[in-house]
């Protein structure tokens, strides 16, 4: 739009200028002027949602985007497809453009739901990913067949954001490089089947950096990260070493699977002690939406009230958001968990991997136990050492350990893991 567009338009509420002032007429067309630009730019804005962009894709992604692996579910075990429908699209209205699934969410069943959430026109609307599941091939040729089911699942020809599964030490030895997969996500982007390719991420940070540098086609990529593990897995540093190779940033599990969205009252206190109060999630987005290099945080969302609630705090999301007295207080809280009786100092650095008799040892204790000592929870904690640690995916459970001592002198923090291990495996029961 050039200047004399400008004007004629602001000419068009002249009379509504006397009773307003000049001042503020002119901030208010010239707002309005700004939000044509991008809606034309950005796929499905809001001005009350705040949009970023993702990295070389050239697309401004929403700071908020749904995650389709905590649906409600039916008394059967079914995902309550109604519900979830009118999640995805209240959310859609409200600005979110990406909805993250993947084959294997929900057996199957979250790619359903975003096919039912999409379909009659809002598709268009979205940006969609979904991924890859490297340890349920059998051959390389799975692959492809993955792919074709999830096409059919959601209802679309092109996946927007496509990864590759959950990348860790296992699965990039023995099916990621052996299979090809990172040739076959380059032939899908070059035919046009997906838009973008990345991958998602359960590993150390040197691991991580090996896996960005693997390919220079990847567009973006999916980590876990929350204030709590700035030093878990690819950690705080590994959004900055993905944006330095011009890729996007997705994180998920920004709630720590609902640990940082129900806290205990030390860490809550903790939080508190500088004087703001937030609710405990807005804190949990808040620390990631402050960190530039964030294209999207990815969250489980189980009700309309997560949803609503989520997207009025993704409206006021801005890098660099957080003021000296909330990082105070995040430290704060930091050093609350840590100080909790029993717990383990394991950052999930992943140094003791691969174990030889693959115990699965970072996520046993950084994840599964001491969540388990803050909140006494144990179905809850039972249901993150059986269901969510399979074996394949990221490792036996503490009874595998055969006391061989081959992590002793891998360990930064000197832990004595056999013997830790035993009284996890005392207190979980395997």
């Amino acid at each position: 739009m050039d200047r004399r567009d400008f004007f004629k338009r602001t000419g068009l509420t002249l009379a509504a200028g006397a009773l307003l002032g000049p001042r503020v007429l002119a901030d208010e067309a010239e707002k309005r002027v700004v939000q044509e630009e991008l809606s034309g730019k950005i796929l499905n804005y809001n001005p009350r949602m705040q949009y970023r962009p993702m990295g070389r894709t050239g697309v401004d992604v929403s700071a908020l985007g749904f995650g389709m692996l905590r649906l409600p579910m039916q008394a059967n075990g079914s995902v309550d497809f109604d519900q979830s429908v009118a999640m995805v699209r209240r959310a859609i209205e409200g600005g979110v453009n990406y909805i993250d699934t993947g084959r294997v969410y929900l057996n199957g069943q979250s790619e359903q739901a975003v096919g039912k959430a999409l379909a009659g026109g809002w598709r268009d609307r979205v940006y969609v990913t979904s991924k890859s599941p490297w340890w349920a091939m059998e051959r390389p040729e799975d692959f492809e067949k993955f792919f074709d089911e999830s096409r059919r699942a959601i209802g679309t020809d092109v996946i927007d954001f496509y990864h590759i599964h959950m990348i860790m030490h296992r699965g990039l030895n023995e099916k990621v490089v052996p299979y090809k997969l990172i040739e076959k996500m380059e032939k899908l982007k070059a035919d046009g089947k997906i838009r973008f390719m990345g991958f998602s991420f359960h590993d150390r940070l040197q691991l991580f950096k090996k896996v960005v540098e693997a390919s220079s086609a990847w567009d973006f990529c999916l980590i876990q990260h929350n204030y709590l593990d700035y030093e878990y897995e690819a950690g705080v540093l590994g959004p900055k070493y993905a944006a330095a190779n011009g890729m996007g940033v997705a994180v998920m599990k920004p709630v720590r699977t609902g640990f940082l969205a129900n806290l205990p009252q030390s860490m809550r206190d903790a939080l508190h002690s500088t004087g703001v109060e937030k609710p405990d999630v807005e804190w949990a987005l808040d620390y990631l939406w402050d960190i530039p290099e964030v294209s999207v945080a990815v969250s489980g969302m189980n009700s309309m009230a997560d949803v609503e609630a989520n997207l009025k705090y993704a409206s006021k999301a801005r890098p660099n958001m957080l003021t000296p007295d909330e990082r105070e207080a995040l430290g704060a809280t930091i050093r609350a968990f840590r100080e909790t009786p029993g717990h383990i100092d394991c950052t999930g650095c992943y140094q003791c991997i691969p174990c030889p008799h693959n115990v699965a040892i970072g996520y046993i204790f950084a994840y599964v136990y001491n969540n388990y000592l803050v909140h006494k929870d144990m179905k809850r904690a039972m249901s993150d050492y059986t269901i969510a640690m399979s074996p394949i995916q990221r490792g036996a459970p503490a009874s595998a350990c055969v006391n061989c001592g081959a992590c002793l002198e891998k360990c930064p923090q000197g832990l004595d893991i056999p013997n830790l291990l035993a009284r996890v495996k005392e207190t979980m029961g395997k």
